[in-house]
């Protein structure tokens, strides 16, 4: 894999000097950027074709010059600044002068703006339909709490309220439900300043082995009276997103398509947030809904003309029921972001970002109900990254990224429960081979504890040179990254003399800080943008390369997305790409697995006089060559776009292999026959070994590549500007997602053996079930806007059309046959149906199809917000506002509610 890839940056780095000798004359655009009353703006970001980048002086002057050779006609300009809406503009190269000015004011980012962003857009830069873009504006009309309130407004995602009482993650383009959803959720990249945010070293679960048919769990969720509450973290699955506060993003990117070949470590999709980087007022919100409670405020200070200081503080209280405080969420977020510029030109820009986060997802007992369960969350983050980014052309680069980013936390999961098992037997070895094992008493509370240190480091690299060969413009990137994940924690704490319900036996306590466990992966890309035209026609094309190792398995990675404009107004749109993930931490290093075997068990009610003998069986690898998730995309839209409204569709088929699950295989013991032969002197009881033996053939888990999830659908979005004669504007998105998932490995029934002379034939194995399942969906969001008053009402309208799942037929008889030795005999296909296998036969799985409901149904979500000047704003928000809850009814009787109840909230915003 290396010699290819350095093979590709050599013709780059070849290729871009060839070029680079050509450019001799240039083109100055030059210009004032100021605010809406005419006050300069300073540090203001002026880009023109992507690579060419200035800044604002103290005067809010710029001045930026772009090799003129090969320049096309015409240039696309944007500025940003921190608070003020975006300008974008394409201008005239003019063929007569050298420099070009272009004056720009910036209004700010309020209600009295011209138009307002409520909705995720679809990125204009982006040649995929599938990257949609929230900006702030659309940060803030959202009232979300968590970025996965936030990623409620892009395509295809559900309008829910606010879920903090358990784990939150995300889901991209697929309806699979149980460990394909978890899977999906895992491969969802996210990133934060250019730092990567994962799952990989999060070790707070369960050993996966020991329940294979729920693996990977973490210590579920409380429980009181009749409320269940879901698990506070998601090892082996996606990032929770409530550790993400939203007051201070400024952008959000989201990529469900085919990624850019610079990202690796992402199997369905990837989220890029940007935080507030500038100079800025203080901005304070308070937000009070049902059980929450949000205070946020952050401040970008200007030091010095060169230095820029942004601060960030906010607190989320969540409770579950107001009347109580029985279970709760609370986080603490805090930031700093120091961005400098050096150099005459300010062509050197360096952000140092440091945080702190905890959150303490916290479960109280009543004294009057101390038999409950109880289960505690806590998180204890500690992140820092550094991004340097240096602007200049020379032969290598125009524009050169590096970046290093590293976080350490501290979690801690603790399951507190009272157990009234009655008396039962126990041991706590750790070492294969025959021991006197110990009573448990009948009644105790029972404890379990995860401790967790995860530590993340990363390094980046990027490098981008623009080059005009002939027509066509080709925007290169290359570079590579490194990562590393451990964790160093306490580990898995359990006392086996006071094991909770579940693990009466067979737990042991794993250190995480004595095994180390470490994951380290690494991968270099090299991409082109290349645009031109065809027959007339334009064409946008992003193609690259990445290269990727992953605890030992090297993958090369093509990727290409394409925009072909059939006209000025119309274009075609493809995409195709594979991306991988590699495992994590639970995936790689479980921990053992131990299984106890009762020999004697003899309990009198007198310890003294009781026995509990057993052979305890160690299996100290139970991970079978895990390897990266695969995930194979292609995608093809059309898309039609004049005077500000815009539709498009997109078809995609995703193919998802080498999911990550649990697989169980036979295999066999031969367990020692003790006797008892009385008691002694003193009571106890004694016991000789037989010399003979006892096969045992058993079921032993391990961690595996088997599962398959092949995704295909359509989305049609459409969007209007604000229609001035109404004052509102339309967005309309419609999704239908088809999955079809199953288990690549047979299964093995441990729980019904066979009698067959000699024992031939102990056990069968059979194919798993096939699942399909699909939903259609779709939202129409009107926004209706008077600028002049600074009045905003948001209405999002929700129609759930149709919703299915179907089991496939599978047959009753066995492809295979556990024998007496453990080990896997297959049919030949031809003797399947032989009567010699009819002892195996088993219930027959007939197919299954579930419409549920079996009617369309619909909700209605409103928001108004509304500004009092410029340093006031009131929202009020309320989900479900009709109360539309519409009765599915079973055998003449009512069944369930379906929507949630309605969700009302106002939010007290401050500029300052």
């Amino acid at each position: 894999m290396r010699l290819p890839l350095l093979a590709m940056l050599l013709t780059v780095v070849l290729s871009s000097g060839a070029v680079l000798g050509q450019d001799t004359d240039e083109l100055t655009l030059h210009g004032v950027v100021s605010n809406a009353d005419g006050a300069p703006l300073l540090n203001a970001t002026v880009r023109v074709q992507e690579n060419h980048v200035a800044l604002t002086d103290t005067t809010g002057y710029y001045e930026l010059r772009v090799p003129r050779n090969g320049l096309p006609t015409r240039i696309d300009v944007e500025v940003r600044y921190v608070g003020k809406r975006t300008h974008r503009a394409t201008l005239q190269v003019p063929e007569d002068s050298s420099r070009l000015r272009h004056d720009v004011r910036l209004p700010a980012l309020d209600l009295y703006m011209d138009e307002v962003t409520v909705t995720a857009e679809r990125a204009r830069e982006s040649v995929s339909n599938s990257t949609y873009i929230i900006d702030r504006a659309a940060v803030e009309q959202s009232q979300a709490f968590t970025l996965a309130g936030l990623l409620q407004l892009i395509p295809g995602q559900s309008i829910t309220n606010p879920s903090l009482q358990g784990a939150q993650t995300i889901n991209f383009r697929t309806d699979a439900s149980g460990p394909y959803s978890r899977n999906n959720a895992f491969g969802v990249g996210i990133f934060m300043n250019g730092r990567e945010i994962n799952n990989n070293a999060n070790m707070q679960g369960l050993n996966p082995v020991e329940n294979p048919r729920v693996p990977f769990r973490s210590l579920e969720g409380g429980r009181f009276g009749d409320r269940e509450y879901e698990t506070g973290d998601t090892p082996g699955g996606g990032f929770d997103l409530r550790e993400i506060p939203v007051g201070n993003i400024e952008e959000v990117e989201v990529v469900r398509g085919v990624a850019s070949a610079e990202h690796g470590d992402i199997l369905e999709g990837g989220v890029f947030i940007e935080t507030t980087a500038g100079q800025s007022p203080w901005n304070a919100h308070l937000r009070r809904s049902g059980g929450e409670f949000n205070l946020g405020v952050n401040k970008g200070f200007q030091i010095s003309p060169r230095h820029i200081l942004n601060a960030s503080l906010d607190y989320l209280r969540s409770n579950d029921d107001p009347r109580d405080q029985i279970k709760t969420f609370n986080r603490i977020s805090s930031s700093l972001l120091w961005t400098s510029y050096y150099g005459s030109d300010r062509d050197i820009r360096n952000t140092l970002s440091l945080s702190y986060r905890t959150n303490v997802d916290g479960f109280k007992i009543d004294p009057d109900f101390d038999t409950r369960k109880r289960v505690f969350y806590r998180d204890q983050r500690v992140s820092f990254s550094n991004r340097l980014r240096l602007a200049a052309e020379n032969v290598l680069y125009d524009e050169m990224t590096l970046s290093a980013s590293g976080s350490w936390a501290r979690s801690k999961s603790l399951l507190n429960e009272y157990v009234n098992p009655g008396v039962q037997p126990g041991n706590d070895t750790k070492q294969e081979g025959v021991n006197e094992g110990f009573f448990i008493p009948p009644n105790y509370r029972g404890k379990r504890k995860i401790l967790g240190e995860p530590v993340s480091l990363s390094a980046r690299l990027k490098l981008n040179r623009a080059v005009r060969v002939g027509d066509w413009d080709l925007n290169l990137a290359y570079g590579g990254d490194v990562s590393f994940d451990a964790n160093y924690g306490a580990g898995r704490l359990i006392n086996p003399r006071r094991p909770v319900p579940r693990n009466i036996s067979s737990s042991r306590s794993t250190s995480f800080e004595a095994r180390r466990p470490a994951l380290v992966q690494g991968g270099a890309y090299v991409e082109s943008t290349v645009s031109g035209t065809i027959g007339g026609h334009k064409l946008v094309s992003t193609i690259g390369l990445r290269g990727d190792s992953q605890h030992g398995y090297e993958t090369l990675s093509p990727r290409i997305n394409t925009r072909f404009y059939l006209t000025d107004h119309l274009s075609l749109t493809g995409a195709y790409g594979l991306q991988v993930k590699s495992p994590g931490l639970i995936h790689l290093y479980p921990g053992a697995d131990y299984r106890d075997y009762a020999l004697l068990n003899s309990y009198t009610g007198d310890v003294g006089e009781s026995v509990y003998l057993a052979y305890t069986h160690v299996e100290r690898d139970v991970t079978d060559n895990v390897q990266p998730m695969r995930s194979r995309r292609l995608e093809a839209g059309l898309e039609w776009s004049a005077q500000g409204t815009t539709i498009s569709t997109t078809a995609y088929r995703n193919v998802t292999d080498n999911g990550i699950t649990v697989q169980r295989r036979p295999e066999h013991i031969n367990l020692p026959v003790y006797e008892m032969q009385g008691q002694g002197a003193d009571g106890a009881p004694e016991f000789v070994d037989t010399g003979d033996t006892e096969r045992v053939v058993y079921p032993q888990g391990y961690v595996t590549n088997a599962l398959y999830t092949r995704n295909w659908g359509v989305e049609l979005t459409a969007s209007t500007p604000k229609i001035e004669v109404i004052q509102t504007s339309f967005s309309l998105n419609l999704s239908y997602n088809q999955s079809y998932y199953y288990n690549r490995s047979n299964s093995f029934n441990a729980t019904d053996p066979v009698t067959k002379p000699e024992n031939e034939i102990r056990y069968g194995v059979y194919p798993n079930t096939k699942q399909k399942s699909g939903r259609l969906q779709g939202t129409l969001t009107s926004t209706h806007h008077i600028s002049d008053l600074g009045l905003l009402l948001t209405l999002r309208t929700e129609a759930f059309l149709y919703d299915y799942e179907r089991t496939l037929d599978n047959s009753n008889r066995a492809v295979a046959y556990v024998n007496d030795e453990a080990e896997i005999v297959p049919i030949p296909e031809g003797e399947v149906d032989d009567a010699r296998f009819d002892v195996l036969d088993r219930a027959p799985s007939e197919g299954t199809f579930r419409h549920y409901p079996p009617f369309a149904y619909f909700n209605l979500h409103a928001n108004i917000s509304k500004d009092i000047g410029k340093a006031v704003r009131l929202s009020f928000f309320a989900n479900n506002v009709l109360n539309l809850r519409p009765r599915v009814w079973k055998n003449g009787r009512p069944k369930e509610r379906l929507n949630q109840p309605p969700y009302v909230g106002m939010e007290l915003r401050l500029t300052l």
